[in-house]
């Protein structure tokens, strides 16, 4: 959603306007949620733009799987996948460390996306002792959907007005315009945390082996097991490609003005029509 990803508060307000006009109902409901927690513009810089969606969404299509097992198989394959992720993530890393590389390609793709775009830039200096700049967009960047603006930029306190500077704590397109009409490199606002080897110190983590149940110790408690008598007969096909939130809120409602193939009315399909006689 626009109005979460956005980078400037004015952005933010522009976006929840939109969905205001169009879905109230939706609009009160974000008013509720404190704006730290779903908005990038609003956290600070903590984000380091990873957002909540795609963490959960990266988290769900790694145990896609999974989640129709039973809850010790589901903890005991959580726990072996990532153990597993851990162990190749960190192998990769080291690989690209040993070719000589500093920072993943996902971090030069970044880093090229934004010199390209800083091509169209015009630059005005401002201040040569502080390094302050006016930037001037010729074209609309490729991420964010608005017409060409003007920003500030003040290399010393790692600030643009677009606010990507501040809540990626990657140098935007404006930075880089600015480095480049006085012969500064981008990298040197470039924290450490995103090189190889920060990165290689994450997956450093171990994990304990885990022996085959034959082997534990005799345990003395309480034993838990599921109620048979509460257990769901499942229908049809099993569905695990996602779990649905409240997003799906308007799937349903989709679906249930659908109409009947035969009758063409509201509320049952042509499988259960009312209106047909039966022989």
């Amino acid at each position: 959603m626009l109005a979460g990803y956005a980078y400037t508060e004015k952005m933010h307000w522009r976006h929840l306007g939109d969905i205001r006009a169009n879905k109230p109902s939706a609009a009160e409901w974000l008013d509720q949620l404190p704006k730290q927690k779903w908005v990038q513009c609003f956290d600070e810089g903590k984000r380091w733009g990873h957002m909540t969606t795609n963490l959960s969404e990266s988290v769900n299509f790694m145990l896609k799987n999974t989640r129709h097992l039973l809850v010790s198989s589901l903890v005991e394959e959580t726990y072996f996948k990532t153990a597993q992720l851990f162990a190749n993530r960190g192998r990769q890393t080291q690989e690209m460390i040993n070719s000589g590389s500093q920072y993943s390609e996902v971090f030069f793709d970044a880093i090229n996306s934004g010199q390209q775009e800083s091509n169209t830039h015009i630059v005005n200096e401002f201040d040569r002792h502080n390094h302050t700049f006016i930037i001037t967009e010729t074209q609309s960047p490729l991420e964010t959907p608005r017409p060409p603006g003007r920003f500030r930029v003040m290399l010393q306190s790692q600030k643009c007005d677009c606010g990507e500077f501040q809540d990626k704590h990657l140098p935007c397109s404006h930075v880089m315009a600015a480095c480049k009409s006085v012969n500064v490199d981008p990298m040197t606002y470039v924290p450490m945390i995103f090189t190889l080897q920060h990165i290689l110190h994450i997956y450093d983590n171990s994990f304990g082996l885990l022996p085959h149940e034959s082997m534990w110790q005799e345990y003395e408690g309480d034993q838990w097991g599921p109620d048979p008598r509460r257990k769901r007969t499942a229908k049809g096909r099993p569905v695990s490609t996602r779990i649905p939130t409240e997003m799906d809120e308007d799937e349903n409602e989709r679906a249930s003005r659908k109409k009947c193939g035969l009758c063409r009315q509201h509320g049952h399909s042509r499988n259960n029509c009312p209106n047909v006689s039966s022989s």
